[in-house]
């Protein structure tokens, strides 16, 4: 019985795991987006920001960081050592990716995974991604958090000043998740906010049903982008093939 109850305890952190680099990747390459709308906040507004809103990074981690850079950033925000901060090489971009989990970063969230990406040739800060609900946690099916921070962030950029053309509110995308919010600022640099939910990890000795409706957790996602158009990732050069 504890043999059993290891493996499945290994099987649900290696669909954490899983779910953690799979956000990293969707945040990389979006999909299409299928259409998109201007909505309201449902809350009263707030006044408009005076200053055109700048995507720099994520607080202290700003673009064009090297990676010593980047890790102190993080340790100066979140207090942590230099070993708290994880490491992994994306297999496909060949991009480094520094990533921690922490509490208290959005509200109405308890544990929020960030990560840093840094590029394949430049080898600088390029894109941040924030990861909450599925796959980081313990977040329900029934999970009204997720959708509240995202809702709280989504309230705080439609404040904000961003350049009108790139500026798109309540889109869905072509995997099915929603993409609450997009901006740009004058340099072309991005922010954007999704919402969606994937399929539940199977509990502790459990076999899926296959006649059943899968259960789905919700996840949120912000990811800051320095240039949309042109990651900083491994491609092959035409003519080599």
């Amino acid at each position: 019985m504890k043999n059993r109850n290891t493996s499945c305890a290994r099987a649900r952190l290696l669909f954490s795991r899983r779910q953690a680099l799979t956000a990293v990747a969707a945040a990389l390459v979006l999909p299409p987006i299928a259409g998109a709308a201007e909505t309201t906040s449902p809350t009263t507004p707030t006044p408009p920001a005076e200053k055109p809103y700048e995507v720099e990074g994520f607080r202290s981690a700003k673009f064009e960081m090297t990676e010593a850079e980047v890790r102190h950033a993080i340790q100066t925000d979140f207090n942590v050592k230099d070993s708290a901060i994880g490491h992994q090489t994306n297999p496909v971009e060949r991009t480094t990716i520094l990533s921690l989990t922490a509490k208290d970063v959005l509200p109405e969230v308890s544990d929020v995974r960030i990560f840093y990406i840094l590029g394949y040739n430049r080898k600088k800060l390029f894109q941040v991604v924030l990861s909450w609900g599925a796959g980081v946690g313990d977040a329900p099916a029934n999970s009204t958090s997720v959708l509240a921070g995202a809702q709280l962030l989504l309230n705080y950029f439609l404040t904000q000043q961003f350049k009108p053309e790139g500026r798109i509110v309540n889109a869905q995308l072509s995997d099915g998740s929603n993409l609450l919010f997009s901006g740009q600022d004058d340099k072309g640099r991005t922010v954007q906010l999704q919402y969606g939910t994937v399929p539940a990890p199977p509990k502790a000795g459990e076999k899926p049903d296959p006649k059943a409706t899968p259960v789905r957790v919700p996840f949120g996602r912000l990811i800051y982008i320095e240039d949309p158009k042109n990651p900083d990732v491994f491609r092959i050069k035409p003519g080599q093939f």
